[in-house]
């Protein structure tokens, strides 16, 4: 029996543009319980129209030129449109959009697909010989008109949409950092609220765009692409399979504080503007706020946020915010667990208790939050701290002996 790649080929186009179809029509069945489900709807529908060429080409060989044309200028103005959408999308699902954006930045995000609207009209109007010698790479002494069009074009196209995902993967990331940042000065446990995930698939699929760039100058070139259609599609079925699985889950904790973040936002937008929190009473909340960690161990509760402690030493939202900023330069994230630290400490130095038990004993509620902020205050995860004060113990341990047998008489 052998292997045939053009059958696994065609299985992954399918299930990619499957996968595409389904999710577009479960998220837009889900638009009433978020409106980030709409965007996702849209943006699942438009990958579906991108893998249109590629579904076309390996099962419908057989169409004619003018259609197999037209779908393949679809796929490439759907490319274009695939950054936007996908930087909407997470915008609404934290909530962010149109903040910092004029008018006139987000007409950018539609100057691109605009232009590859333009371009695949122009290529349409040519005569079908003249696409067909485009398509193939077929040589020929005399090139028809418009055949060298179509190669700079598109060539400039691909060129574009790489530089294009560039710009929206540093957008993507900017944006879920301002998220976390945000969810920091509110938020003393912050896991499963990041959108980690939302980075990830963004740079997936910057580096699927930069292979197709690859791709595309070999084709211009006359070379053959090493990587080829299978790891391409192979690429793009993990892609689209990762975010449906993200992007489809119950997310019902997560949009609810993007709406919490949303209101505590607005109400501390502008806040130290024209605020009269002077420095006397500054370190009176100061005070109030190590009294509470220190003599309360309010920090132990791994769900305090930043409007509970406001309320239990009765200090309003925006000075405590104030405080925390401007007095003490920290956010309420790195304030909360630096004091969770700092009772995790001795006892990872005695060592009595697992580093899971010792994590939730101090409030927090995950391993791998405990160990980064353990990092951050001490440079060492607590495995090494623990190492490190344990061979510094035996060192002085020994050196103590040797000084009483030095002077014993």
């Amino acid at each position: 029996m052998t292997f045939d790649l053009d059958r696994v080929l065609i299985a992954a186009v399918s299930a990619s543009f499957a996968i595409a179809v389904l999710a577009s029509v479960v998220s837009w069945s889900q638009r009433w319980t978020a409106s980030s489900r709409a965007i996702l709807a849209v943006f699942f529908a438009i990958f579906a129209f991108s893998e249109l060429d590629t579904l076309f080409g390996v099962l419908a060989s057989d169409v004619s030129q003018r259609l197999r044309d037209g779908v393949t200028m679809l796929s490439v103005i759907a490319n274009f449109c695939l950054g936007p959408a996908f930087l909407l999308y997470v915008r609404e699902l934290t909530l962010s959009e149109n903040r910092s954006d004029d008018k006139r930045l987000s007409m950018m995000h539609f100057a691109l697909p605009m232009m590859a609207v333009l371009i695949a009209m122009a290529a349409m109007a040519l005569p079908d010989e003249t696409r067909e010698l485009w398509y193939t790479g077929a040589s020929v002494l005399a090139p028809p008109p418009g055949l060298k069009f179509l190669n700079v074009s598109f060539t400039l196209l691909t060129i574009a949409l790489v530089v294009q995902w560039a710009l929206y993967v540093v957008w993507v990331i900017q944006t879920q950092m301002r998220h976390l940042a945000v969810l920091k000065q509110h938020f003393s446990s912050t896991d499963g609220l990041e959108l980690r995930w939302i980075v990830v698939l963004a740079t997936a699929m910057g580096t699927y765009v930069l292979q197709n760039l690859i791709g595309e100058l070999l084709r211009v070139v006359g070379s053959q692409d090493p990587i080829g259609p299978l790891f391409d599609s192979l690429w793009v079925l993990v892609v689209v399979a990762a975010l449906a699985l993200w992007g489809l889950r119950p997310s019902k904790e997560i949009e609810s504080v993007a709406a919490e973040l949303d209101v505590l936002e607005e109400r501390v937008r502008g806040k130290y503007e024209k605020s009269a929190l002077g420095p006397d009473q500054a370190e009176r909340i100061a005070r109030k706020l190590v009294h509470a960690m220190e003599k309360d161990v309010l920090y132990r509760d791994p769900n305090l946020t930043l409007s509970s402690l406001s309320a239990q030493i009765g200090v309003s939202l925006n000075y405590v915010s104030q405080t925390l900023n401007q007095h003490l330069e920290q956010s309420f994230f790195e304030f909360v667990n630096g004091w969770r630290v700092k009772e995790a400490i001795p006892l990872v130095e005695v060592g009595a208790s697992t580093v899971l038990a010792i994590a939730y004993e101090v409030g927090f509620n995950s391993r791998s939050s405990f160990y980064t902020a353990f990092k951050r205050e001490t440079g060492m995860t607590p495995t090494q701290y623990k190492r490190t004060k344990s061979r510094a113990k035996t060192s002085h341990g020994t050196a103590s002996a040797s000084a009483a047998i030095k002077h014993s008489p």
